[in-house]
């Protein structure tokens, strides 16, 4: 067995790398090199501090995400044929080193509710859980969408930041945001008022046929849920990843009859 940085391998085999150790994953999840290129540079990727694992071939891998003192576990696992050796955690317990070997004082991960195992390793390697999140879906209504107005995403975004009362998710930081405006990604701002005042913001990405809330903030459910709604415009789905099961957004989403696709519990590693 052989560790190296994730730099050692070129985008298109990393790719196929993530897609054969999450064959078969509770979650399907399966990335292009498009994708994963995406995931990379939003969520800052640290691909020298990232370990593969070799055994003749690359069979497992862990990513880490680095912004300043604080580091992500972007993905991490091993092919099927060659599980429940400790290779996935070998890379793992290297990949965090070699953050903290960066200035890294805080590892952050997510963890599938009901994935024992790796709940199980993430709790003797010492992180702690820290909330619950929820990856909720909310079908097209078919409806028109309760009243609204576009705005610039400076200024519902300003809104957001000055409103929200919980930290935002990884993947959703206003670095990711950042990262996916430099990138080119067309994102949207929409606000509600109440008595003339903004009671809600919300910046959006559309794909294709789906609508997927990057940040919220409401000041209460009711203009939170009308936010929601005017994002999908009665005729897409919506999707909120990673939202905190007690926040405004999860409450909204739960009253309007959204699924809520998969659980996961954050984690936190201080070192």
């Amino acid at each position: 067995m052989a560790e190296h940085p994730a730099t050692a391998l070129d985008l298109p085999a990393l790719a196929e790398l993530f897609n054969a150790c999450f064959s078969g994953y509770s979650v399907p999840m399966q990335m292009d090199e498009n994708a994963l290129r995406e995931h990379i540079e939003t969520n800052g990727i640290d691909l020298d501090c990232s370990r593969v694992v070799f055994e003749e071939r690359p069979v497992a891998f862990a990513l880490i995400a680095r912004r300043g003192q604080a580091a992500w576990v972007g993905g991490m696992g091993t092919v099927a044929s060659h599980r429940r050796r400790g290779l996935g955690a070998s890379a793992l317990v290297a990949a965090i080193k070699a953050a903290r070997d960066r200035g890294c004082g805080a590892v952050w991960l997510e963890v599938i509710d009901g994935n024992r195992a790796a709940a199980r390793l993430y709790e003797r390697l010492g992180f702690v859980a820290q909330r619950e999140l929820i990856v909720w879906s909310l079908p097209a209504t078919g409806n028109d969408p309760p009243p609204f107005r576009s705005a610039g995403l400076a200024s519902a975004h300003r809104w957001i930041v000055a409103n929200r009362r919980s930290r935002e998710p990884w993947q959703r930081a206003d670095e990711s945001l950042a990262q996916m405006r430099a990138r080119g990604t067309p994102l949207q701002g929409l606000v509600v008022e109440r008595d003339g005042a903004v009671s809600a913001a919300l910046v959006l990405r559309v794909d294709q046929d789906q609508v997927r809330v990057l940040q919220i903030a409401a000041t209460d459910e009711a203009s939170c849920a009308g936010a929601l709604l005017a994002a999908a415009g009665g005729r897409r789905d919506l999707r909120l990843a990673n939202a905190p099961v007690d926040d405004v957004s999860s409450r909204s989403l739960r009253s309007l009859g959204a699924e809520a696709v998969v659980t996961q519990h954050e984690m936190l590693l201080r070192m």
